[in-house]
């Protein structure tokens, strides 16, 4: 394949994709990245996602294109193989080689310890959260698949079509309130959808005529309004007669209403009692959680089986202390309570499905707490199989997909944003686990095409539905490799086992230490658990360099990489630190002091003082107040080697000489309380501090004395924090929605401001002008960035990246 010298002519750019489709000369195309680099990315994904995705194991470059188009689209050709780089190691497990890399690439990836993840391929994105999906049948065998999203809105793709360059659904419907369950009813001519909606309306809907045939109002009364009618508390139920209702369960019964009446249908299925006050006090209360499952029996029975949860109350003020899950089932003809199943959960359930067994029959597959699921024979009932251990969190969804040769999946979605398959009977994984391509996973289903291919589909809540091949070859995930929240460098040691080579420590969200070749990515060292805060480098008298750790809730500790144990621990004899109810110091860096000794600075309160780590004793009475409402407080080293304490406060930013307690210089301004400040500095160059508030960056000057209050903005960067997010699936963690920043970089010979935060672009600015230099995407969220010789690392959602410019 001839090498794209320069941008090809639009016909090239876009159709040379589909020619290559129809040849199958995917690994032609992937061994000329410079080809590959001027097509459209997205033309490109459109054709693999078309004849390849599925059906055949697509090149590492290929792949990476079908994950990143939207990514790949959004930088320049030069850019692109960067991109691709840092999504096949992701995706696909492998960096590309050295001599495939672009020589005018702005970044070439080093190495890289990232969480590695399944293909998944995009269908459609929009901004309004996904809160159903169904999968269903028409009479000439084709499948529809059913989009049900927040803003009230029902699209429907042809099976055959999704994978289809255009991805144009074959129809809409549109609504006033969201759409939260998608179910299909059976009536003589075919099946009808029925989007259920916030407001007990069920819309109906013909896919044969593409039209709608009318909606019925549920009058289920007070009970089951607001927060009540979540998406699986309404459950298609087909009768052993043929007929197609509706059940909904509030917290103690359930009803089955004709969805084309809107009246409700025989007995009502009655669960747990209600009780006063004193009885669930005294002998607890149970009530159902809305998750339903309807099941036939060998003898052709039809039960409706319901989730539900047994509290035990504390008998002095009335709240929960125990909670443990529950089944009811009841037969839906008579509605005669069957059986009642303590499951062996604590907590509710979260997700009720049923699994079809080889010989026919079928089970119940259950979800609750410690991301455990176990299949109950619902005639028994007795437990089936295996329990299904395995998933990183709690299941929060549970579904079934059909797989080639007649098997069938269980699927489920944990709250770490994790999609798995499973055997059903024997337990064992199916394919690699599936994550979500930017958010959790609110609905699933499975989809199947004509020509024999099976998907996992997933909508999230940032609008995208997702297709996994489920049985995809799995891959062996990094152990070391996850969330990085704090990056710090390391000097070098010569002749040290470990610190011969340049070092970098990395904290993880579990609060675990890693030590990192820097120049390879290889550990040096166990982990190291319970490491919370951020890490702080200190050199000692006998040449070692140790890193001082705590986040405040225990003692500073000093531990030594090079021996992988604890030194040194800074107690405190205050009770009340002991029994955490005021904070422990913590380590804010270390400045040099008197008879070459190093003192680490330490935080207490409003306070910082000096402590001798060599001695394990305060150094003198220097006290430096942080002022009232203090923010945080480092160093900052002036181009002499003299070296500046610097506190922020609500009321501005002051520096301040360690080693006398004299105030050097301040910067007045008013500071919001998640301002940051991160000092900037270059070899023999006068250091900046950034402060980033809600909307900006502001590079200052703080020796600067010919501006008013002292200070003054060098540049103005447009970039800052990112809105917090209180998601169950989006945990506010320490640092999350804060700028990551680096300043020790060159290129072209001057010098630049590294940035990178939630929105996952690395930037770099002009320190005298606040221009933006470049950006790059690097496909996860930034929480660290660390600048050492010649790469930038990054540390992010998915784990460890080391650039190269």
């Amino acid at each position: 394949m001839a090498v794209a010298t320069e941008t090809p002519n639009p016909y090239i750019a876009h159709h040379l994709a589909a020619h290559i489709a129809e040849a199958g000369a995917w690994q032609e195309l992937a061994d000329a990245p410079q080809v590959l680099d001027h097509l459209e990315p997205r033309a490109v994904a459109a054709e693999a996602l078309r004849l390849g995705y599925g059906r055949t194991r697509l090149p590492g470059p290929v792949t990476a294109t079908l994950v990143a188009r939207d990514l790949l689209a959004s930088v320049a050709p030069k850019d692109r193989e960067t991109v691709r780089a840092l999504t096949m190691a992701r995706f696909v497990g492998a960096v590309p080689a050295d001599g495939t890399r672009r020589a005018d690439a702005t970044w070439t990836v080093r190495w890289t310890r990232l969480r590695r993840d399944l293909l998944p391929a995009v269908l459609t994105d929009r901004a309004s959260p996904v809160e159903a999906l169904r999968a269903f049948s028409l009479p000439d065998g084709r499948q529809l698949l059913a989009v049900g999203t927040h803003d009230g809105r029902v699209r429907l793709w042809d099976s055959e079509s999704v994978l289809d360059a255009d991805m144009s659904p074959v129809g809409e419907l549109a609504y006033d309130r969201p759409v939260h369950t998608l179910e299909t009813v059976a009536r003589p001519g075919g099946e009808i959808l029925l989007a259920v909606g916030v407001d007990r309306t069920v819309h109906l809907w013909d896919p044969v005529a593409r039209s709608t045939v009318g909606s019925s109002v549920l009058d289920t009364g007070a009970a089951c309004e607001g927060h009540a009618l979540l998406a699986p508390a309404w459950k298609a139920v087909r009768l052993p007669d043929g007929r197609s209702l509706i059940a909904v369960c509030d917290t103690h019964n359930v009803r089955l209403w004709d969805p084309f009446t809107g009246e409700p249908v025989g007995p009502e299925l009655v669960g747990p009692e209600s009780l006063t006050v004193a009885q669930a006090i005294s002998e607890g209360s149970q009530s159902l959680d809305g998750v339903l499952a309807p099941v036939t029996l060998p003898d052709g029975r039809a039960l409706l089986v319901a989730g539900g949860t047994s509290r035990v109350l504390d008998s002095i003020d009335g709240s929960t202390d125990f909670m443990y899950g529950r089944l009811w089932a009841w037969d839906i003809t008579t509605g005669e309570l069957v059986w009642k199943l303590h499951t062996g959960y604590s907590g509710t359930l979260t997700a009720l499905t049923t699994v079809p067994l080889r010989d026919g029959r079928q089970a119940l597959a259950t979800a609750g707490g410690g991301g455990v699921v176990r299949l109950f024979d619902p005639e028994g009932p007795t437990q089936v199989g295996e329990w299904l251990h395995g998933n990183g969190a709690d299941v929060v969804g549970a579904s079934t997909v059909r797989l080639r040769h007649d098997r069938t999946a269980l699927v489920t979605v944990g709250g770490d944003r994790t999609v798995r398959a499973w055997d059903p009977l024997t337990g064992t994984p199916v394919g690699a686990p599936m994550s979500a391509h930017n958010s959790g996973v609110r609905a699933l289903t499975s989809l199947h095409i004509a020509d024999g291919r099976a998907f996992v589909a997933g909508g999230g809540e940032d609008g995208t539905v997702q297709l996994w091949d489920p049985e995809s070859v799995g891959h062996i995930d990094d152990p070391l490799a996850g969330p990085v929240h704090q990056l710090v460098s390391m000097p070098v040691r010569p002749g040290a086992i470990r610190q011969s080579r340049p070092l970098l420590a990395s904290v993880n969200a579990d609060n675990t230490l890693h030590l990192w070749e820097a120049s390879s990515g290889l550990p040096m060292a166990q982990p190291l658990e319970v490491s919370a805060g951020r890490p702080v480098t200190v050199p000692i008298p006998d040449g070692r360099t140790l890193l001082a750790l705590g986040d405040g809730k225990c003692p500073i500790r000093l531990w030594d990489p090079e021996s992988h144990r604890g030194v040194r621990t800074k107690r405190s004899r205050n009770p009340l630190r002991r029994l955490h109810l005021i904070d422990y110091p913590t380590a804010v860096a270390t400045v040099p002091w008197r008879d070459g000794r190093t003192a680490v600075v330490v935080r207490n309160g409003p306070s910082l003082s000096l402590w001798d780590p060599a001695s394990g004793r305060d150094l003198g009475s220097l006290r430096i107040s942080m002022g009232l409402n203090p923010l945080d407080a480092g160093t900052i080293s002036l181009p002499g080697g003299r070296t500046m304490l610097f506190t922020s406060s609500q009321e501005g930013i002051k520096l301040w000489d360690p080693t006398t307690g004299a105030r050097i210089a301040e910067w007045n301004r008013k500071l919001d309380n998640r301002t940051t400040i991160i000092p900037v500095t270059w070899p023999d160059a006068h250091p900046l501090l950034a402060v980033t508030e809600e909307e900006v960056t502001h590079l200052v000057d703080p020796f600067s004395e010919d501006a008013p209050g002292g200070g003054r903005v060098r540049a103005t960067l447009a970039v800052g924090f990112q809105p917090p997010t209180s998601h169950p699936d989006h945990p506010l963690l320490p640092g999350r929605h804060r700028l990551a920043l680096a300043g020790c970089l060159t290129r072209e010979g001057r010098p630049v401001v590294a940035t990178g935060g939630h929105d996952g672009a690395l930037r770099l600015w002009e320190p005298e002008t606040g221009e933006l230099v470049h950006a790059l995407p690097v496909g996860a969220p930034i929480n660290a960035l660390l600048a050492t010789d010649n790469l930038l690392v990054i540390g992010s959602r998915d784990g460890l990246i080391a650039l190269e410019s």
